[in-house]
């Protein structure tokens, strides 16, 4: 079973599912034009999908890159 979950950014939508032992989240956009040919699924949206943990880490980095803090990896 999945729950669809309000995001605040325009054209992302994000969605809540079990996987087995945790719950992950899906982030979903629309596929860039400018990506070349894929599978006929990514023709159309490319989409990544995270634990809790995973998700929290990102929003950091995410919020680093905001604010003009991000680490660069040398």
């Amino acid at each position: 079973m999945s729950t669809d979950l309000r995001s605040s950014t325009p054209g992302v939508s994000l969605t809540r599912f079990w996987a087995g032992l945790e719950q992950k989240v899906q982030v979903t956009t629309p596929r860039a034009a400018n990506l070349g040919p894929l599978t006929t699924a990514d023709k159309f949206f490319q989409s990544i999908q995270l634990t809790r943990d995973e998700a929290r880490s990102l929003a950091l980095d995410l919020f680093r890159f905001a604010e003009h803090q991000e680490l660069e990896d040398v």
